[in-house]
């Protein structure tokens, strides 16, 4: 089990602080990885997030490898690089459907995102995925469990994250602090990070606080907001479908700037009877990044419930030689000094070379039977699509023929006797009128014309107005064999003649 002594690094800036069981915190110069649990968090573009639903069929290893297939099959992850897969359970009241939130990243991707900061750290024993780190707020009392979204509004990172009753439901990205730097100098406005905190803090949407020259950032600032607000709106009322939402409680707001000024006024445009929190944890501890000290806390409380199955670190440490089966068997041998001595040295090395070997090659058979899998599924899934392709193909084909041999009766009527010519223009009119279409057209005399047409399977009506408009318009014979239905339509052969 991991000890409850934190030493959490953030892997963007590489600080460290240290949480240790009495909840104190206190920045430290390096990992104490022998006696703490080191720990990190991913940044939320770090992670690609995919919610699912299963059926309630699945083992716990069953679910495991279902889940990996799923995210590969709908998000089309490439198969040539390694990804850390964690998921999490929601619960519904939807009977035999299991509601999968899946969480991935590229190992590769991030060990070269972060190289400065993994170079200094052997290994980091739990890495958090940052929107599930609000539940450390429920579980050590800090607010009471409700209908909750929360607004983390970051420099690099921010997005929502919806909570029901203390359990984690859903997130979604916001812009960042800096992404908004970026959209305003597009708009020919600079501003730097400092002045953007400042104006939050102290203008935010309260439009008398802005001069004129201002009005194009306070316009921009509250669009963003008025965006932020309606995406909660339309999350709720989608969370309300999906895990009985009923009512969103609670608003909690962290920025970096502190208080917005006028920022319930425009909740209140999109949510109502909801109540406004800011998010003032912490603030003895300001030089630290907020969601650094809850995932440290929400690394703390999993410890203490021997709870290891949101752990999405990749980065493990490396069993200790003892632990080794050739470890242990070492210890034993050595009791007996004798048989150590006659006993070669260099066939234990080679036998602690075999043994890591054997692990090295039984992680990857299992990497390559997922993968398999993966492949296999896409496979099955390429050869219907194959399959419906060529049924389509062959059904396009019989179309064709149809239409060539409607193309070539017409054709052999027009260069045989221009007679033919007003019967065919009136029918065409005729045929559009009424949405009828024809699959086939021969000559069956002087003058006569057999017409197989159809129409659509709730309008039977129209082949009889159809030939009681060309019998108005003065043909000798209209008259038609029986009108049958089949699966899409009603059919008939009309013969006229002039």
């Amino acid at each position: 089990m991991l000890k409850t002594d934190i030493n959490f690094i953030n892997l963007q800036n590489g600080t460290i602080f240290a949480l240790d069981e009495k909840e104190r915190i206190k920045p430290v110069s390096k990992l104490n990885s022998k006696r703490t649990t080191a720990a990190s968090r991913l940044y939320y573009n770090d992670i690609i997030t995919h919610s699912f639903k299963l059926e309630k069929k699945y083992s716990s290893k069953e679910l495991a490898i279902a889940v990996e297939l799923k995210m590969y099959e709908d998000l089309g992850l490439d198969i040539q690089k390694e990804y850390k897969i964690t998921y999490i359970q929601k619960h519904t009241d939807i009977e035999n459907i299991l509601l999968v939130e899946a969480f991935a990243y590229d190992k590769k991707n991030v060990l070269q995102k972060y190289a400065q900061t993994f170079k200094n750290i052997k290994y980091l024993d739990f890495i958090v995925i940052a929107p599930l780190s609000f539940e450390t707020l429920y579980n050590n009392e800090k607010i009471e469990k409700g209908n909750d979204v929360f607004v983390y509004l970051g420099e690099d990172e921010a997005f929502l994250a919806f909570y029901k009753n203390g359990a984690y439901i859903s997130s979604k990205k916001i812009k960042t602090l800096n992404e908004m730097i970026k959209d305003l100098e597009a708009k020919n406005t600079r501003i730097t990070l400092e002045d953007l905190k400042e104006i939050l803090s102290k203008k935010g949407v309260d439009k008398e606080k802005y001069t004129l020259l201002e009005y194009e950032i306070y316009d921009y600032i509250y669009t963003t907001f008025q965006k932020v607000f309606s995406t909660i709106k339309n999350l709720a009322l989608h969370n309300r479908n999906i895990y009985n939402f009923s009512k969103l409680d609670n608003i909690y707001i962290k920025t970096s700037s502190g208080t917005i000024p006028n920022i319930y006024t425009l909740i209140n445009e999109y949510i109502e009877d909801v109540k406004l929190y800011p998010l003032n944890l912490f603030k003895e501890y300001e030089n630290l990044d907020f969601i650094d000290i809850l995932s440290a806390y929400y690394v703390q409380d999993k410890i203490k419930n021997n709870d290891n199955t949101l752990n999405a670190t990749f980065y493990k440490k490396k069993t200790p030689f003892y632990k080794t089966q050739v470890g242990k068997f070492s210890l034993v041998a050595s009791g007996t000094l004798a048989i150590v001595i006659s006993y070669p040295v260099y066939e234990y090395l080679e036998l602690e070379k075999i043994e890591k070997r054997n692990e090295q090659l039984q992680q990857k058979v299992q990497e390559l039977s997922n993968s398999t899998k993966i492949v296999q599924k896409k496979h099955k899934k390429i050869k219907k699509e194959i399959a419906h392709i060529k049924e389509q193909k062959s059904v396009v084909a019989k179309k064709f023929a149809k239409l060539q041999e409607i193309t070539d009766t017409l054709l052999s009527l027009k260069s045989e006797d221009s007679k033919y010519t007003n019967i065919l223009l009136t029918v065409n009119s005729l045929l559009r009128k009424y949405a009828l279409s024809v699959d086939k057209v021969t000559q069956s005399g002087e003058k006569t014309i057999d017409l197989e047409i159809y129409s659509k399977k709730n309008k039977r009506d129209t082949i009889a107005l159809f030939m009681k408009d060309l019998l108005s318009l003065g043909y000798e014979k209209v008259y038609s064999n029986e009108i049958k239905l089949d699966e899409e339509s009603y059919k008939s052969v009309i013969t006229l003649k002039r």
